[in-house]
């Protein structure tokens, strides 16, 4: 059974308020065959502590502070687990958070598909929501979304397809050819999930449960709309990076194409690169006659209001 040994990678920071739950639900896990590498991106509050008891009790438990050869902050914890996974030949990933809460039956209704087909890229579950108002109350909320799509990675960039980083259970063999852009403050797991979508937009498996709680803390930029300035800025610098990943690798879609246009015309303005769309779908014929029009027109329409609101600035 070593070969569907579920590796957990629990990255921490100053949660010693929340961990202990956290591992307690890791704990009482109906599937047994796990192991749990915490890894700490330096505490300083009583984390340590908390978490060398469970050690002391189970063995399942491992513990590491992040080395210095990974930035700070959540992907580079999230890097050195997977580099940590893979010196113990890790067979399949779950990434945790030291705030949410596993459901008994997650690791059992995750793995059970992957003993009838190896070959799955990962599983994937619904979450339940507990928000904290301004109160202090908690609430829990079930929001209802597909998971079933066609195209992951058009789903996973448009929107459609909201993938919690805590919800898949992976093939190591899939998610060991990533790593998460230690560059990003923030939504580092949606530029990972997008590229690995496009990559592989097929061949995984959704169990229709809710079997994991999801802490929010209101720090979505997904599909921007958020004013912190931070963050709104990382949004903009993703949507380029997943601009270049897929025309480098010729991987655009209908979707990629229409997010990326208003992406550029809307969320911000880049005609340099609404000039590339253009000339990638100028070579492809799936694309080029409907969105080659489409950008012309709208690049000249944006192009002409511009010059509108220029011209009424300076009457100002």
């Amino acid at each position: 059974m070593d070969n569907y040994r579920v590796t957990i990678l629990l990255a921490t920071f100053n949660r010693a308020h929340l961990i202990e739950e956290t591992l307690n639900s890791i704990k009482s896990q109906t599937y047994t065959n796990w192991e749990c590498i915490i890894v700490d991106d330096h505490s300083t509050d009583d984390t340590p502590k908390v978490v060398s008891s469970h050690i002391a009790e189970d063995s399942r438990f491992s513990y590491f502070l992040k080395t210095e050869d990974y930035k700070k902050g959540l992907s580079g914890t999230r890097n050195y687990g997977l580099d940590l996974a893979r010196t113990r030949n890790a067979k399949y990933i779950q990434f945790f958070d030291d705030d949410d809460i596993m459901h008994p039956q997650k690791l059992e209704r995750q793995i059970t598909p992957f003993i009838e087909n190896p070959t799955l890229n990962f599983t994937v579950c619904k979450f339940e929501k507990l928000i904290e108002d301004e109160n202090g109350d908690l609430q829990s909320l079930k929001p209802e979304f597909n998971l079933h799509h066609q195209h992951l990675g058009d789903a996973i960039l448009t929107g459609r397809f909201r993938m919690n980083n805590l919800g898949p259970i992976w093939n190591m063999t899939i998610i060991d050819q990533f790593r998460f852009d230690e560059e990003l403050a923030y939504a580092e797991e949606w530029e990972l999930f997008t590229r690995l979508g496009y990559l592989f937009p097929n061949n995984y498996k959704v169990v229709d449960e809710f079997l994991f709680t999801y802490r929010k803390h209101n720090k979505s930029l997904t599909l921007g709309g958020d004013k912190n300035y931070e963050r709104r800025k990382t949004s903009a610098i993703i949507r380029i990076k997943i601009f270049e990943f897929l025309t480098n690798n010729k991987l655009h879609t209908p979707d990629s194409i229409r997010f990326l246009i208003e992406s550029f015309l809307l969320k911000a303005y880049y005609p340099e690169l609404l000039k590339e769309l253009y000339s990638y779908c100028e070579q492809d014929q799936n694309l080029s006659s409907k969105y080659n029009f489409y950008i012309k027109m709208a690049m000249s329409i944006t192009k002409y209001y511009r010059k509108i609101i220029i011209r009424l600035g300076s009457w100002i």
